[in-house]
């Protein structure tokens, strides 16, 4: 079953004092691309994060947000990051003396500075919190697939129908273009009378000019391309592997045959009938874009 590239999934552990919430959301994009938000203290963790999503999307843009708290005073210890400290006073002093301000740096001030004061783990707890967050992932992009699959189900079945109506408009031009030879060689008899004082030995003439119009209006191949087209569309709404790149293709060759339908005709209600075969592609399309 095709999956929509649009989805949101979530999950949230806890274990061992420790909680971790993940917030997955897939957009709509031509190409695949992850955004990460990691918390700094498991920024090592990102391209694990990235195998993880990347083993089950394939198209779309997915935004990760990864929240971890916890309650262990272990996991919350903090350290002083000394020479960031040192270089945020030799700075603070130097641009002091330059100015001529009054005043030093306080230590308020100091632990307020960014990259300051960091966080410190223990290895063990590490560990473990990144084999939590791992578990979170995993649930989270359970969810992530399960409302994609849906939504994809959903787009099918608004496809489906379409394909049947854009048979049935395939089957009307067949018909239709049977006829419309038949009344180009009436109007064209007619023209010729109208023009001609004695229409005299016109029947092969006209009967020659009828048959090249026949021969450059005939649509049998195109209607019998379309046909094999549908098919082709319709089997692979079925099928389990990402094909939004493939349904796209097949409806590119489809407003082709359609386009060629359009330059043949000789016939008005023809041209009409193109107009609502090329929306119904179009519909088509535009649900397509959706598509993983």
């Amino acid at each position: 079953m095709i999956s929509s590239m649009t989805g949101f999934g979530q999950a949230e552990l806890t274990r061992d004092g420790s909680s971790v919430s993940v917030e997955l959301t897939s957009l709509n994009n031509r190409f695949f691309e992850i955004q990460i938000k990691l918390p700094k203290r498991l920024a090592q963790m990102e391209p694990r994060v990235r195998e993880l999503i990347n083993e089950r999307v394939k198209r779309g843009k997915v935004i990760c947000l990864i929240t971890v708290r916890s309650e262990s005073a272990t996991d919350m210890a903090l350290t002083v990051n000394e020479p960031m400290a040192e270089m945020y006073v030799r700075l603070g002093r130097k641009l002091r003396d330059k100015l001529s301000l009054a005043g030093d740096i306080t230590i308020p001030d100091l632990l307020a500075l960014e990259g300051v004061l960091e966080p410190e783990e223990a290895d063990s707890t590490s560990e473990k919190c990144m084999a939590l967050v791992q578990e979170a992932i995993s649930a989270g992009l359970s969810n992530l697939v399960g409302t994609r699959h849906r939504e994809g189900e959903r787009l099918a079945a608004d496809m489906r129908p379409r394909l049947d109506l854009i048979a049935q408009s395939v089957e009307r031009i067949r018909l239709m273009s049977r006829d419309s030879v038949s009344l180009y060689r009436d109007r064209l008899e007619a023209r010729i009378r109208e023009l001609l004082t004695e229409a005299t030995n016109l029947s092969e003439r006209i009967a020659m000019e009828a048959a090249v119009m026949a021969e450059r209006s005939d649509v049998t191949e195109e209607c019998v391309r379309i046909d094999s087209h549908l098919e082709q569309f319709a089997e692979t709404l079925d099928d389990s592997d990402p094909s939004g790149k493939r349904l796209s293709f097949i409806l590119q060759e489809l407003n082709r045959e359609a386009n060629t339908i359009g330059s043949k005709s000789i016939s008005s209600i023809i041209s009409t009938e193109v107009i609502f075969l090329k929306g119904e592609i179009e519909k088509l399309r535009e649900q397509v874009q959706n598509i993983e």
